[in-house]
């Protein structure tokens, strides 16, 4: 039960603070077609979620903390059903290149972002 409420928790937190930049970068850029508050928390949390994969004391020693940060906060924080409903609404509205672009460069950066995040993880700790 401790666990689920960790991951309970780390969703919330993750939910709202992708709420947040997503206000945050609409904010900032009002006039752009393109998502671009999804896009930039999805290539965030790929990073950060590679990161951490590197990290022993998280899988193997310290099992709260990994649920906590990565199932719960980066699941909550993360979305692939919000960049394929982003993409579709791009496509309805006449705007297919956007889409592509969208789909694209969303799962081309997001694992290039995870392959970063490993490596300053790695880096991080040796």
């Amino acid at each position: 039960m401790r666990n689920v409420l960790l991951v309970f928790l780390g969703g919330g937190l993750g939910s709202v603070a992708r709420y947040l930049t997503v206000l945050g970068i609409t904010r900032w850029l009002p006039q752009s077609q393109f998502p671009w508050g999804v896009f930039i928390a999805n290539l965030l949390g790929s990073f950060i979620l590679g990161f951490l994969c590197v990290w022993p004391m998280m899988k193997t020693q310290n099992t709260a903390v990994w649920l906590l940060l990565t199932t719960g906060f980066l699941g909550g924080y993360t979305t692939f059903s919000t960049l394929t409903a982003n993409t579709w609404e791009l496509f309805e509205n006449g705007h297919a290149t956007t889409a592509l672009i969208n789909a694209a460069a969303s799962l081309l950066l997001g694992i290039t972002a995870a392959a970063l995040g490993f490596a300053c993880g790695r880096w991080w700790h040796a």
